[in-house]
């Protein structure tokens, strides 16, 4: 479907040199245009208004995942993450979806902090000692794969290699935007690391066959679901999906994190000295920095929206990070503010596809900021942030810390 003579039109490309530094201006110019405004560039009806963009989000009757085929093929399989039809992805997802909840990840706090103390408190060391560090390579990434790897039930011999796999497949998506040879190394690295990391998992699934245990691969392959409903790629690749979900987005919220506090000091003297206010804060950044930017959604059945009927097979591209500053939801949204009143953002999605993992990623965030302000209070980002070409799944691609 194509623009009507009454719909606005921004032909904004999200992939010219600079824009994912700071994307907002250009967002701000579509949500000037209209609620839903035309993109001729990338054939999307693009939408940032947070009431629109929630209702596209949670609507699997009308949209459909954008790109499920090459989530599929990514992976090795279905997952949750592919699947529109709720009852089906109920299913898949509710299989862990205790372990997930807020209250049963209390028992993992323990474990939380042993592995933020085991990664942080080397890497605090080295910045007292003068060192300036990319807290992205060295900290940020391997925190959340060894909570996500403990969790699977991984062998510590093996956590070395498991970060490795997951940090190869966490550069492939900034891999496809480079057209240059060592873009396409970069993807051909991280489909390998995925079919390393899916041939370990089906090593895994085969030994809880044997040797049942209470881990969440354990728990997957006992799952009276898992056994009737799910094929032996669909169980793998469910895993394999994890991994990625786990470090990718709680890896990039950290790294926003320690940006937002470093450009913003008061805000941060004042989070050191009112701990209360951490969770608030990682709610803030999430808001303000969003990582999932957009996910496309295929209209499946003719719908409205903002007075538009669009036809099976247009595009609907929700601006997750333009919602997440809607002006009509949040007074002054473009501004970075720790003591604003608590709203729901879409930082981790709506609906049907809204992210399993939301609360360890808050508990993650929280044990590691929490100790990250004990030990080093005074951070400051020594370089400039590079952000890379990823929008679709933004966070900084390095981040310099100096004590």
């Amino acid at each position: 479907m194509k623009s009507s003579d009454t719909t606005p039109v921004v032909n904004a490309s999200f992939h010219e040199d600079g824009f994912n530094q700071d994307p907002y201006p250009v967002l701000e110019e579509i949500r000037r245009a209209g609620p839903i405004v035309y993109n001729e560039l990338l054939d999307r009806w693009m939408v940032t208004a947070y009431p629109l963009v929630s209702r596209v989000l949670g609507d699997s009757g009308h949209y459909a995942q954008g790109a499920s085929d090459a989530f599929v093929d990514f992976f090795g399989g279905t997952t949750m993450e592919t699947i529109d039809e709720p009852e089906r992805h109920n299913a898949m997802r509710g299989i862990w979806a205790e372990d997930f909840q807020r209250g049963n990840l209390e028992s993992r706090r323990e474990l939380v902090e042993r592995v933020v103390a085991d990664q942080l408190d080397p890497f605090v060391d080295r910045i007292r000692s003068g060192e300036t560090i990319d807290a992205v390579a060295e900290l940020t990434r391997s925190i959340p794969t060894l909570v996500i790897a403990n969790m699977l039930g991984i062998d510590a011999t093996m956590f070395a290699q498991f970060s490795a796999w997951s940090d190869a497949m966490g550069t492939t998506t900034e891999g496809a935007l480079d057209p240059s040879e060592k873009g396409m190394e970069t993807v051909m690295a991280g489909r390998r690391a995925t079919s390393e990391l899916n041939a370990y998992i089906a090593e895994q699934v085969k030994d809880r066959r044997r040797n049942p245990t209470d881990d969440l691969i354990g728990k997957m392959v006992a799952a009276p679901f898992a056994q009737t409903g799910m094929s032996e790629v669909e169980i793998i690749a469910s895993n394999t999906q994890l991994v990625f979900a786990g470090n990718e987005t709680t890896a990039k919220l950290m790294a926003h994190t320690l940006v937002s506090l470093a450009a913003h000091p008061d805000q941060r003297r004042m989070l050191a000295a009112d701990r209360s206010l951490v969770l608030p804060t990682i709610e803030e950044v999430h808001r303000w920095q969003t990582i999932t930017q957009f996910i496309d959604r295929d209209v499946r059945a003719e719908v409205e929206l903002a007075g538009l009927r669009l036809s099976p097979g247009a595009v609907v591209m929700p601006l997750q990070g333009a919602a997440n500053r809607d002006p009509q939801r949040w007074d002054n949204g473009s501004a970075f503010d720790i003591t604003r009143p608590p709203r729901q953002h879409l930082g981790f999605g709506f609906g049907l596809h809204s992210c399993i993992g939301l609360n360890l990623a808050r508990l993650e965030v929280q044990v590691w900021l929490d100790r990250l302000l004990d030990l080093l209070p005074e951070f400051e980002v020594a370089r400039e942030v590079d952000y890379g070409p990823n929008f679709q799944l933004r966070g900084p691609a390095a981040v310099y810390l100096a004590g």
